[in-house]
């Protein structure tokens, strides 16, 4: 490295610039090396050398020595650091007649900050202690008055620097901000400019103390100010300083607005562009950045925006008279085109659009209207009624870029509309102003601009998007315009692309009359677009020819469909035979032409045969199978039965081969491509491949997928009613498909559509009565199954077995069937407890399907068993008994309900039977007839149960209450209503839970009838108990997930109950005595916890109705609790209010951070056991996930408290590790997906 170094020192000193240049090249090279080292005695000559050589007069060579400097000061010793900044800095401010000295000093600093570690390092506090005084002498002194370009540089240096270390600067930012302030009212723009730049930066660490002087000082100068370039610069400082410091502007907001809401429309400073221009930069900097305080100004801001949108004063016709009406619009089309020509003609005469900058005023309006519907959901309505129309009435802009600010404008506020908490009412506002809109945006489809035309559409596109269907009226124009762009020579690829997709949307989403008139025009484009020689050009019309042939067919009666069918089947033909185009086109090719064959083919039928041929080619082929056996389940459900006889066998041997493939997509595509065959036309089904399709269909029947069951399920049931050698399909299933089917039943995994399929075709099997399957053998391996199973067996364990059993017995012979009722009830007084348990589910699952009750001893045999020692059993005769009463309700209801009277001891088991009946019977319009008698035997029994001590038979009451009301309405819900008023505060705690039942049950009944109430129930939040409270809070917590809507518009009256309830109550600690030691007993725990949760679930659904402050406040009260559930839960709401609403929570962040210190700073006794060890561990990785979640939201780097919190709290200590791993797991880990609403 000597050598190396000597020679290059030699070389440096050369007269040869290009050797001179290769030197300076040579070191930069070296020293980007990690395995450089510094020969100390070289270091102080290298350092010279290239210090000497910034004045050299090549300029390549001067690069190079900027780029040795950067990267020569984190490895030289300090004094030659000091050496290398010292010099550079005298170059500045000593050689100021030397500019280029001055420039490439300049950048050789700022190369040396980059190139600086970035967090605080030994060599960065060298550089900031040395460089910072260089640099105010350079910005404020008096012989450099006039050397504007060092100030420039200087300030340019120093704005680096701070946007670097300005956390690690504080003790200088007062110096700094003393000498950058006044340079706010430097004569030269560029100057000013810099100045604001700097402040921004020291306003982002700033002490509050000198942030506030800050502001003060920026406040007075704009009351004082009268020059509009000087009050220009201020309003443009505030808008910087706002961005940089986020929400700390907030409290002067009552000072500052004023004064930029009066400069923004001042007739004073009418001609001053510039001055407007800051002021709504500055809104919308404030408007993104401090939501809360803002608010009382965003009426103002939304007035002046609507405004100086139209501001153009270049051009004659201000857009005024736009909003009064339709007359002066359509006037200004028909008639006024030339004399609009002749005016803007004579405008320029006066005026030259290169001198016009109200353009800028235009887009500065439009991008603060952009920060006011990205933040402001709450206005969405309003800004609907009153924005709207004002930005689509501005379409015909006529400079292209603002234009196209007005499109992406108007797209933000459709895009609102998609939003999980958005106004419905604002939906139906755009709904009355569509013609309007697209009267408006018309003239941009036929623009002579190609990006006006692409943004016109791509404002279209989402319009459809947003309300299909509501376009009818508005087709013609649309379409008229698409045309245009697909008709053109030479048009731009992407605008087609984007034409296209548009009309695919509006063949999708409007009714089919609406393209009556332009049925021959669109079918010519399309099929130009098909041969189109850009494969995406030609995918994307393959795409939309199949959903114009689905909307042609809607219309085909009126229009003699062969010729464009043929033209279009043509286009797709080639596409189809083609082999050496794009995977895309392929696969669009194939879908489409399928559309075109399942519709039409009875057009095409002398080409449909080649074609045919071409989709098992294929079908054949690994790329193209998946979407060419989702063509042919199309084509085989042709309502006009195309003849597929050439090529569906070996479709089918295909078909079954792909059965065992591992592509789910596949092998379900299959499945139904099969199912289809068997349906459609079983006769073409070869009974060569049916033992291999069985086979496969076997190895398909398990619990890893239930959806594929679940299909295999329907195609055997489908085989073995359509197939015509039936005896030779149930043989085959019956040896293929049955053994596996009862290895399943014993899985507990089994349920919904897989079971529902089960069932019915045991059904099937069952009707078909075939030797091998009939109902006696089908029974005695259902209950050879069960007996299989591993003890201990539950009543889960035979939940699918009694009910394949209950189907098979049903559908079977009333001889048969009644000889296995009796069967059952005899095994009711067996020892075999599973036997038991088995025909207990079994009689159930009959009874709730057929009635049953004249069979003998039924009723005796199943109460009997209430007595036996087993709770299982106890518990399945409590739901077999309600469930045979669903179809036997007159034989069964009035024994249930005088054995809750008379039996105390077998209450709680018959409130359950009632339960199960009244469940059942709720969920189907005949059922609810059935039970509607019998309404006034069941609620006095109810209602005294209500009262009991049990909390567990009051929740059954209470469930059963919850789904009559839901029946009755009319008597139930007034009763509910007198009792919350109850002295007994058992019995308001049954009724305020029943309405947990009840919500989810009819939404018309809800919204009419238990609406209006809510309130009253849920005054139980006030009350005194803390069972009933508790109960209050769980049906709020459960109406707040599952219908938010019932008290969305009462939060401002629920949530500080809430908060009140979240807090800790001294009153509700007691100490118990336990003899050697007292020990403290807490009831609010519970209290508490149900409040936490219903905040956390209200902050999913109703975030826009909360006010965050307070909700912060509560969540530090959760934050500080002894309990770890609670922690852990506001640990989640933190997470979930960062997601959701960031900017809020940022607002109030220095509130969290205190008990979020603490938690992290935990630390258990040396006592203490291993789960309250890894509780706390537990405890502090949410802590950690909570402070991650912060610091991903925008700009949480500008909270100094956030900042310095992470740095001294997490970055500094062991936890440090952790925190980094937290922060690399992928953003959606972090979501939180907890439910609380049960």
């Amino acid at each position: 490295m000597s050598f190396f170094l000597g020679q290059i020192l030699e070389k440096m000193g050369s007269i040869d610039k290009d050797i001179r240049f290769m030197a300076t090249h040579d070191l930069a090279n070296e020293l980007e090396k990690d395995t450089f080292k510094m020969d100390p005695t070289y270091e102080n000559k290298i350092v010279t050398k290239l210090l000497a050589l910034t004045a050299d007069s090549a300029n390549n060579v001067q690069e190079n020595v900027v780029k040795c400097l950067g990267l020569l000061i984190k490895r030289v010793k300090d004094s030659q650091a000091t050496e290398i900044i010292d010099t550079l800095s005298k170059n500045i401010l000593e050689e100021s007649n030397k500019e280029e000295l001055v420039e490439i000093s300049g950048i050789g600093l700022k190369t040396i900050i980059t190139n600086l570690p970035s967090e605080g390092s030994s060599i960065s506090t060298l550089v900031i202690k040395n460089l910072v005084p260089k640099l105010l002498i350079g910005i404020d002194s008096e012989k450099l008055k006039d050397k504007n370009e060092i100030k420039m540089s200087c300030l340019d240096i120093l704005n680096d620097l701070l946007q670097k270390y300005g956390s690690f600067m504080i003790g200088d930012l007062e110096n700094i901000q003393k000498v950058v302030l006044p340079k706010l009212n430097a004569t030269r723009p560029a100057i000013r400019k810099r100045a604001i730049l700097c402040l921004a930066n020291i306003a982002f660490p700033s002490p509050d103390n000198l942030f506030n002087s800050l502001l003060d000082y920026i406040i007075k100068s704009i009351e004082e100010a009268k020059k509009p370039d000087h009050i220009s610069t201020l309003i443009q400082a505030i808008g910087a300083i706002c961005k940089s410091s986020g929400y700390r502007l907030g409290k002067y907001l009552p000072k500052v607005m004023p004064h930029v809401l009066n400069y923004c429309d001042n007739n004073k400073f009418e001609q001053n562009d510039e001055l407007r221009e800051n002021c709504l930069l500055c809104f919308e900097a404030i408007i993104e950045k401090c939501q809360k305080d803002v608010t009382p100004y965003i009426g103002e801001i939304i007035t002046l925006c609507t405004k100086y949108i139209k501001f153009d004063p270049n051009y004659s016709d201000d857009g005024e008279g736009e909003e009064d009406g339709d007359e002066e619009e359509e006037e200004m089309e028909t008639s006024g085109d030339n004399d609009e020509e002749q005016e803007e003609e004579e405008e320029e005469e006066d005026l030259s659009d290169d001198d016009d900058i109200s353009w800028k005023i235009r887009r500065s309006s439009c991008k603060t209207l952009c920060a006011i519907i990205s933040t402001r959901p709450e206005l969405l309505v309003e800004l609907y009624q009153k924005v709207a129309p004002v930005l689509y009435n501005r379409f015909k802009e006529r400079e292209e870029n603002v234009r196209l600010d007005i499109f992406t404008t108007f797209v933000l506020l459709l895009k609102q509309l998609n939003k999980k908490l958005a106004n419905p009412q604002a939906k139906e506002v755009l709904k009355q102003q569509v013609p309007k809109l697209v009267q408006s945006i018309s003239k941009s489809l036929i623009d002579k601009s190609i990006r006006t035309r692409v943004g016109a559409i791509a404002l279209l596109k989402e319009l459809v998007m947003i309300i299909p269907g509501s376009l009818t009226g508005q087709v013609s124009q649309i379409v008229n315009g698409i045309n245009l762009s697909l008709s053109e020579k030479n048009t731009n690829s992407n605008l087609k692309i984007e034409a296209l997709v548009l009309l695919k949307l509006l063949l999708i989403n409007e009714p089919a009359q609406s393209f009556q008139s332009h049925i021959t025009s669109l079918s010519t484009h399309i099929v130009k677009c098909i041969n189109d020689s850009y494969y995406r050009i030609a995918s994307e019309a393959l795409r939309v020819c199949q959903e114009f042939v689905i909307v042609f067919n809607k219309i085909r009666s009126s229009t003699d469909c062969k010729p464009i069918i043929s033209n279009l089947f043509a286009a797709n033909f080639v596409q189809l035979k083609a082999q050496d185009i794009d995977q895309e086109v392929k696969e669009a090719a194939i879908s489409s032409i399928g559309t075109i064959i399942t519709l039409f083919g009875n057009e095409i039928q002398s080409e449909l045969q080649p074609c045919l041929s071409i989709l098992l080619e294929r079908l054949d082929n690994e790329l193209t199978r998946v979407v060419t056996v989702k063509v042919l389940s199309r084509i085989i459900n042709s309502s006009i039965n195309i003849d597929l006889s050439s090529i569906l066998p070996s479709a089918i041997k295909l078909l079954s081969t792909f059965l065992r493939k591992n592509n789910r997509v596949l092998k379900q595509s299959s499945l139904i491509a099969l199912n289809d065959i068997v349906k459609v036309c079983p006769n073409l089904l070869p009974s060569s491949l049916l033992t291999g399709i069985l086979t496969e269909m076997a190895t398909l029947i398990n619990e890893s997928d239930l959806q594929i069951t679940h299909l295999a399920f329907v195609f055997i049931q489908n085989l073995l009613k359509n197939y015509s050698e039936k005896h030779q399909a149930a043989t085959l299933v019956n040896e293929k498909c049955i053994p596996p089917t009862l290895a399943l039943l014993k899985s507990s995994l089994l349920q919904g559509v897989a079971l529902e399929s089960l069932l019915s075709l045991f059904a099937t099997i069952v009707q078909l009565d075939e030797p091998g399957m009939k109902y006696e053998q089908l029974l005695t391996l259902l209950f050879n199954t069960a007996a299989d199973i591993k003890q201990p067996v539950t009543r889960q364990s035979f939940h699918s077995i009694s009910q394949c059993i209950a189907v098979i017995t049903v559908n079977t012979t009333p001889a048969l069937r009644k000889q296995t009722i009796h069967n059952l009830i005899c095994n009711l007084s067996s020892v075999n407890e599973p036997l038991v348990l088995l025909s207990l589910s079994c009689l159930g699952e009959i009874g709730r399907r057929i009635d049953i009750h004249e069979n003998e001893n039924l009723q005796e045999s199943v109460y009997k068993t209430f007595e036996a020692n087993n709770e299982e059993i106890k518990q399945v005769a409590a739901l077999c008994l309600g469930d045979i009463a669903v179809c036997s309700l007159q034989s069964y209801l009035p024994f249930i309900l005088e054995q809750i009277k008379n039996q105390p001891k077998k209450q709680y088991l018959l409130l359950h039977t009632l339960r199960e009946t009244i469940v059942k019977l709720s969920h189907t319009d005949e059922g609810i007839k059935t039970i509607h008698p019998f309404l006034q035997s069941i609620l006095p029994l109810l209602f005294d149960n209500c009262v009991n001590e049990e909390e567990g038979t009051r929740n059954i009451v209470a469930e059963c209450l919850g789904k009559l009301s839901m029946i009755e309405p009319n008597e139930i819900i007034p009763k509910l209503v007198e009792k919350i008023k109850s002295p007994s505060p058992l019995e308001r705690s049954t009724i305020v839970t029943s309405i947990k039942f009840s919500i989810m049950e009819n939404k018309e009944v809800v919204d009419q009838y238990l609406a209006p109430n809510i309130s009253q129930f849920l005054s139980l939040l006030h009350d005194g108990d803390l069972i009933v409270r508790r109960s209050a809070l769980l049906s709020l917590n459960y109406i707040a997930h599952n219908k938010p809507n019932l008290i969305r518009n009462d939060l401002s009256v629920y949530l500080p109950i809430l908060y009140n309830n979240a807090k800790i109550k001294p009153e509700l600690i007691r100490e118990v005595d336990l003899g050697p030691f007292k020990h403290k007993v807490d009831d609010g725990i519970e209290i508490r916890k149900t409040a936490f949760e219903c905040m956390y679930t209200l902050l999913d659904t109703s975030i826009d109705k909360i006010d965050v402050a307070p909700f912060i406040v509560s969540l530090c009260d959760g934050l500080k609790d002894t309990q770890y559930d609670i922690k852990l839960l506001c640990h989640l709401m933190i997470i979930r209010l960062a997601n959701s609403n960031g900017a809020a929570l940022l607002e109030n962040i220095t509130l969290l951070l205190e008990p979020l210190r603490v938690i992290l700073m935990t630390k258990v006794n040396e006592t203490a056991v291993k789960q309250q060890i890894e509780r706390n561990e537990e405890c502090i990785r949410s802590a950690l996930r909570a402070v991650a979640s912060i610091s991903r939201i925008p700009n949480s780097d500008s909270i100094v408290k956030f900042e310095e919190f992470v740095k001294n709290t997490i970055r500094t200590t062991p936890l440090a590790a952790q925190f980094n791993s937290i922060l690399s797991e992928d953003t959606m880990s972090n979501q939180d997906s907890m439910d609380t609403s049960n």
